[in-house]
């Protein structure tokens, strides 16, 4: 808002006035600013509770049970497999924070994901005997799976400073609202960043299995089949005991 005074009026008061005006309205501005901020007072307490399982060795399945296991079909023999799960939570708290003229701003004070791996298994044929060369081929290429799997943790670290910034970010640049809007506010912002953390969860564990085909290529298994010489177990025991 402009105020103008023409000299012409002849008005010694006109500036003075004009002054008062704009003193008024940046008031009422920096009054507006002031209740429109609900930065967080504190932030909010975020812990990542990850619970490891170490891989596990199992050497009692037959190649036979593999190659059905890994679903059959495949040209290459299965004398390895590793398969790999887990379960996700996620827990957030949110407070509401009077600011004044019954208004209140949104607190985002704990962030709690949990993810607790549930399956981490490795299968080696128990035809193969321990110390063969055709075992410690295997045994190394499913201890590539091993660390893909491993490497995620990191993944969703990363994924939860991110969720928590965005959420400090967000909820810090929401107006003050009435009272009979807080409860259906923080339940929305609960159900939004609840799925959020899911679908983040999602992007990490498809990434984690597009590095798990990367490994497993035709290539790969062509040089595990001749790693061990042209009459390994890997084209006798194994290709008799398949069928």
């Amino acid at each position: 808002m402009t105020v103008c005074c023409q000299k012409s009026l002849y008005w010694p008061g006109c500036w003075l006035w004009g002054l008062i005006v704009c003193l008024t309205i940046w008031a009422s501005m920096s009054s507006a600013r002031a209740q429109g901020s609900c930065a967080p007072v504190r932030a909010p307490q975020a812990t990542l509770e990850f619970n490891h399982k170490d891989p596990m060795l199992d050497r009692h399945r037959s190649v036979r049970w593999l190659n059905s296991r890994a679903g059959g079909g495949s040209k290459y023999v299965v004398a390895g497999l590793t398969e790999y799960e887990m379960q996700a939570s996620f827990d957030m708290r949110i407070e509401p924070r009077e600011v004044g003229l019954g208004r209140y701003c949104l607190d985002p004070v704990r962030v709690n994901p949990k993810v607790n791996v549930v399956k981490h298994l490795v299968y080696i044929a128990s035809e193969l005997e321990r110390g063969s060369c055709e075992y410690n081929a295997v045994y190394a290429h499913e201890g590539e799976h091993v660390k893909v799997n491993r490497g995620m943790e990191a993944d969703i670290r990363a994924a939860l400073d991110d969720l928590v910034n965005d959420v400090v970010g967000k909820v810090g640049a929401m107006f003050p609202m009435p009272a009979e809007n807080v409860q259906s506010a923080i339940r929305r912002l609960l159900s939004e960043y609840g799925r959020d953390f899911k679908r983040r969860l999602r992007d990490i564990d498809r990434r984690r299995r597009e590095e798990q085909r990367r490994i497993d290529t035709p290539e790969e298994y062509q040089r595990l089949s001749l790693s061990c010489g042209p009459n390994s177990a890997f084209q006798t025991v194994l290709q008799q005991a398949v069928r």
